[in-house]
């Protein structure tokens, strides 16, 4: 499965926006209003900004993470067919099962962390690869936290630039006379024209951004899911089965234990029994009694 981060639709849809953006504004005769100019020069500069960090730092690293889980399941698919058993010994020393930074420093630590814990008793005590990867990692890995209001600055930016373009409109609005307010007419128009630009570049953007993030977290939700699941089939079983052996084992340990030692409290019983008769005290009473019934 190839890496998803909707870098590509993000940066499209900005261009996009930025040609009809140009073309609007020299189509209305005001491309060279200073005023407009530089608020759609800010708010497209404040976008940019916003959409290469968050692709760089968020969406494009969750991405790479979604591939590399996908190739882990297929890796492990192979080599459970290849080896038709737990793969939890060939890979308990594996460094890259991943192909990715932070998946495997999380895996080196379940790893370190599992063998630390079965030095605690003699069955060992688990635990679990899902308080390593999952979906808090992604959530981490994303700044679920920050980019989630993403979407909001964005909307929030359209709206500035409605009441900056009609403060600019509005700013040498002059009702004095019949001519002012004529004479007025056209800054004011221009200032309608930024206030509701602005606010279509910014419900696109947010649009766009919010079903670009949502769809690259649901695809490393359901790509964690789908590891999580692999791994107990290939690698190891789920904690609760392997519970389970473990108590079996330990119960029949305990019958073996119980089974030698009444085999052990039998034989004793048995020469305990056989020197009771050959005791002396034993003889002779059976001799006196035999001597009084001869009598």
């Amino acid at each position: 499965m190839k890496s998803y981060s909707g870098g590509s639709i993000l940066l499209g849809t900005y261009f996009l926006m930025l040609a009809v953006c140009v073309g609007l504004n020299i189509k209305g005769g005001s491309g060279l209003d200073v005023a407009n100019i530089s608020v759609n020069a800010a708010m497209f500069v404040i976008v940019g900004f916003i959409i290469l960090w968050s692709n760089m730092q968020c969406l494009s690293p969750v991405g790479k993470m979604t591939t590399s889980l996908y190739y882990a399941i297929r890796r492990m698919e192979f080599d459970f067919n290849k080896s038709g058993a737990y793969l939890w010994e060939e890979y308990r020393d594996e460094l890259d099962l991943f192909h990715n930074k932070i998946l495997n420093k999380r895996f080196h630590e379940y790893r370190i962390e599992r063998k630390r814990l079965n030095l605690l008793s003699e069955h060992g005590v688990k635990c679990e690869i899902e308080d390593y990867i999952n979906e808090y990692l992604i959530d981490m890995q994303m700044k679920k936290g920050l980019v989630g209001i993403i979407p909001g600055v964005m909307t929030g930016l359209g709206i500035l630039g409605t009441f900056v373009g009609l403060a600019f409109g509005l700013q040498n609005f002059d009702t004095a006379s019949a001519e002012t307010i004529t004479n007025s007419i056209a800054p004011l128009m221009d200032g309608i024209k930024i206030a509701f630009h602005t606010s279509i570049y910014g419900m696109v953007f947010s649009l766009v951004y919010n079903f670009v993030y949502k769809k690259n977290l649901e695809d490393a939700y359901r790509a964690v899911d789908r590891f999580l699941e692999s791994y107990h089939k290939y690698v190891l079983p789920k904690t609760e089965n392997d519970d389970l052996s473990v108590m079996l084992a330990v119960q029949e340990k305990q019958l073996r234990q119980m089974e030698h030692m009444l085999d052990g409290f039998g034989d004793q019983l048995a020469v305990k029994i056989v020197e009771a008769m050959n005791s002396p005290y034993l003889r002779q009473t059976v001799s006196d009694g035999q001597s009084q019934t001869g009598e």
